[in-house]
């Protein structure tokens, strides 16, 4: 008798501790950080994009206290087809480029590149050498 009242029990609470997965949820878009040497070319079909130099990096380095954060600027060539369609002025914050609002580059295909950082970031009050920067680009 007690095992068949347990049974019932168990028949009539079930469905509240049974739940389904949620199954609807979209996937996000995976998004690819690529680092471009300056200097270099990066081709995106009939696109490309040349780290070309960077102008100002004046971005408070580690350790470091700093009234104001810094920018660095970077230019950048547009290329389609080795054609050189334009070159752009990049600003890149302290904290680089917020992933909330990347700067976009270029559309290429399904793709959109954004620059997103400028690498490494200034240690202490060392300078760094050109050939060391890279730019990380956002690929989405």
């Amino acid at each position: 008798m007690i095992m068949k009242q347990f049974i019932y029990l168990l028949l009539v609470f079930s469905p509240f501790f049974i739940t389904a997965q949620n199954t609807t949820k979209k996937a996000k878009t995976p998004q690819i950080v690529t680092k471009l040497k300056i200097g270099k070319t990066i081709n995106f079909e009939t696109k490309s994009i040349q780290f070309i130099k960077v102008i100002e990096d004046s971005r408070c380095p580690t350790y470091v206290t700093c009234i104001w954060e810094g920018q660095a600027k970077v230019l950048i060539g547009i290329y389609e087809n080795d054609t050189l369609l334009e070159e752009k002025l990049i600003i890149i914050g302290a904290k680089g480029i917020t992933s909330n609002n990347p700067k976009e580059l270029l559309k290429s295909g399904d793709k959109t590149i954004h620059g997103y950082n400028l690498s490494p970031h200034p240690l202490n009050e060392e300078k760094i050498d050109p050939a060391n920067y890279y730019l990380e680009l956002l690929v989405k």
